[in-house]
């Protein structure tokens, strides 16, 4: 093959070119520190630099979600610390209240120190961390917690993102419950069915502020005051039963009756569905103004969105002004006497509880008969509604409240010697019937009938000349003036007299009230000497218990009884107040009713009639406000009881702060494992992508000395041009 100046030409050109590409190659990954600067120049090497890559995006990215986490709980703990210093200075301060004796204003100054400590443990659980509350759930507002005051200023409700703590016992009910996580390269699952994240996959950076601090109770009612509710007047409240949430609206009407109905209707429509399908059971507001619901707590607060008015609103879930009766201490057919206090008016009321075998029909006969004894010293309002009454309902089954006014009950039946046991002296009533003087007409003609037959009497210009005139007729000797002296009753011989009216044509007709009292006598025969015995006797609506030493001599045991009477009640001039008579009649010197019963054994052994309705809170919060309520009120068995609630809600406390230490241990950890795996990655992003400068510069200079001597060569290789021939 002949070899031309051209081909020889060509080969020097591509050689020459070959090495300049390779020479700047060289000086790029020496300038650049890189091997390559496109895939296609080495694909295995850039397909393995492009994983190390993406592992050492992600290894970054998890270390600053692992730091982010890592404030989080930093910040909770030492909110959380705070707030365990701060329950033991709750419990301390219980523990000084309820140690010793004192006085309201003392109790009242106790209670402030609680509540102020209550409102900065609300402040604490509001922390925020780069503009999220750290308790707030998956909820942006920085202020999750909140709280409620009543009209006297006082915090009343603890609220979270706008629920009562205390109306769900599942924290994850709330609104906003779920907590804030971030992947931290622990492999985050996903749920396909329900499309949520394993929380073991992820990590918290946000937390259920209910769940940390507790939330429900035991149960729970939504007391409403009928009397804050007025005619035209636009009302919205929301009302939570179980987890269900619902807006109630309304418009006022004239009567209380007529509301509660409206109301009513109002929770029907509202929970009709979720009845259906079984959430929750029908709430149902009572004729008090109580809405309850069987089964689910019960709490509502105002809804101020749509510019409606406030209603009173007291949700009994935790400490609660009511008092409850205790039915399991009432024995059957036995008579018991309590104090009840509406406001500042104090009567004493007695009632015999029900015998009915039957134990729900004996519980509601007997609220019957205590409803129908309030209602004789309280009395009713113009509309027919209970002043002071005792509720039906199942959940505040027993419980006494009265609309705007706190409610106490107390047993009246206290001792006043230490005997443990006494025995009663035998004690009679007989009823009688009683005539109104004062419908009686002067010079008119009544018929009257005793035992069955008629008599005809005049009656007369004064009280006292009908009086004669009507024993003069009957023959019967008249007791009283009974009561307010208006009215009187008749004695037949040792017993009282069973009257009736009779209407004649030319008669008037009297106005008789049937069996409204009795003659109360003591068996004066029956006692023993030297015996103590106690009797109750209640006279003005108060009920007060005597002890006197019997006698078989009926006059020494009358004296004895006689002279308790006056040291109990004292004297009225030169008469005692209440009085007994030679034949065992209990009387009062001013005409007012006077009943006695038997007392066997004293109050101090047996179970208390009434007492206030107790039910704690589960939310330490709540807890603390209600104690200050409850030290307020006096109340302080109530706020003894939330002594041991502080105690075992800081224990948990300490284990939940126990938690976020383990927590940050862990990320402690996996932040060590993640710096070390990333400077694994850079090491190995090194090799693949980064020059080796040394191996470089050699190879570069190599090719430059190659490219040079190539340079030198082509005056072999090159023809001379026309240039040489002319030179």
């Amino acid at each position: 093959m002949r070899i031309t100046n051209s081909i020889l030409l060509r080969g020097y050109n591509r050689d020459l070119n070959r090495l300049m590409t390779q020479k700047t190659a060289c000086e790029r990954r020496i300038t650049s520190t890189r091997k390559f600067s496109r895939a296609s120049e080495a694909p295995l090497s850039a397909a393995k630099a492009l994983n190390v890559r993406k592992s050492l995006y992600y290894t970054e990215q998890y270390t600053e979600n692992l730091k982010t986490a890592n404030k989080f709980y930093t910040e909770a703990e030492t909110s959380l610390l705070q707030v365990s210093d701060k329950l033991a200075t709750i419990r301390e301060t219980l523990i000084a209240a309820c140690n010793t004796t004192k006085d309201a204003e003392e109790y009242s100054i106790y209670g402030e120190q609680l509540e102020m400590i209550a409102k900065e443990l609300v402040s604490i659980f509001n922390t925020d961390s780069a503009g999220r509350a750290i308790f707030g759930g998956e909820s942006d507002d920085s202020m999750p917690f909140g709280l409620i005051e009543d009209s006297t200023g006082h915090v009343q409700t603890v609220t979270y993102h706008g629920v009562p703590v205390n109306a769900m016992n599942d924290p994850n009910a709330f609104p906003y419950s779920k907590p804030v996580t971030i992947d931290v390269g622990l492999g985050m699952d996903m749920d396909q069915k329900t499309q949520e994240v394993n929380p073991q996959s992820v990590l918290d950076i946000s937390f259920n502020g209910a769940k940390i601090t507790g939330c429900g109770a035991d149960r729970g009612t939504a007391d409403i005051d009928l009397n804050s509710i007025k005619v035209d007047r636009k009302y919205c409240f929301d009302v939570y039963a179980g987890s269900i949430k619902k807006t109630i609206e309304f418009t006022g009407k004239a009567t209380q009756e007529d509301n509660v109905a409206e109301i009513n209707r109002a929770l029907e429509v509202a929970f009709s569905k979720e009845v259906a399908y079984d959430k929750v059971k029908q709430p149902t507001m009572d004729i008090n103004g109580v809405i309850y619901s069987e089964g689910s707590i019960v709490n509502a607060v105002n809804n101020t969105t749509k510019g409606a008015e406030k209603l009173s609103i007291d949700n009994d879930a935790g400490y609660t002004d009511k008092c409850k009766l205790n039915f399991a201490a009432l024995k059957d057919n036995t008579e018991y006497s309590i104090d009840v206090t509406v406001g500042s008016i104090t009567k004493s009321i007695t009632f015999v509880a029900d015998d009915d075998p039957d134990p729900k029909k004996r519980e509601e006969n007997t609220i019957d008969l205590i409803q129908a004894e309030l209602d004789k010293v309280f009395g009713t309002d113009d509309d027919g509604n209970h002043i002071c009454y005792i509720s039906k309902n199942p959940v505040t089954k027993g419980c006494f409240s009265a609309e705007g006014q706190v409610v106490s009950v107390e047993d009246s039946m206290k001792m006043t010697v230490d005997t443990e046991i006494q025995r009663g002296a035998t004690v009679t009533s007989e009823p009688y019937d009683q005539i109104d003087l004062v419908k009686l007409n002067a010079g008119n003609k009544y018929v009257i009938k005793v035992n069955g037959a008629e008599k005809t009497f005049t009656a007369g210009n004064t009280t006292a000349d009908t009086i004669k005139a009507i024993e003069e007729a009957t023959g019967l000797k008249a007791s009283g003036p009974f009561g307010d002296k208006k009215s009187i009753y008749f004695e037949d011989g040792d017993s009282f007299a069973k009257l009736g009216e009779v209407d004649k044509a030319d008669f008037g007709v009297i106005a008789i009230k049937p069996s409204s009292g009795a003659k109360y006598t003591v068996d004066l025969n029956a006692l023993n000497d030297g015996q103590e015995y106690c009797l109750k006797v209640v006279y003005n609506n108060k009920a007060k218990i005597i002890s006197f030493i019997g006698s078989t001599d009926p006059e020494t045991a009358r004296s004895n009884i006689q002279g308790a009477l006056s040291d109990m009640f004292g004297l009225t001039g030169a008469h005692a107040k209440i009085s007994i008579d030679e034949d065992g009649v209990v009387t009062a010197y001013d005409g007012n009713p006077v009943s006695v019963t038997t007392v066997l054994t004293g109050s101090a052994s047996d179970p208390k009639v009434a007492s206030r309705d107790v039910i704690y809170s589960n939310n330490y919060l709540q807890l603390t406000i209600d104690a200050a309520r409850a030290l307020r009120a006096g109340d302080i068995d109530y706020a003894n009881g939330c002594i041991d609630k502080i105690v075992m809600a800081n224990e948990h406390l300490l284990v939940q702060i126990a938690d976020l230490g383990c927590n940050e241990d862990f990320i402690d950890f996996n932040i060590e494992k993640l710096t070390t795996r990333e400077l694994n990655l850079c090491e190995r992003q090194n090799d693949l992508e980064i020059t080796d400068a040394e191996k470089e510069i050699t190879l570069w200079k190599t090719y430059e000395a190659l490219y040079n001597a190539c340079l030198q060569m082509s005056s072999s290789v090159v023809p001379n041009s026309i240039f040489n021939y002319i030179r």
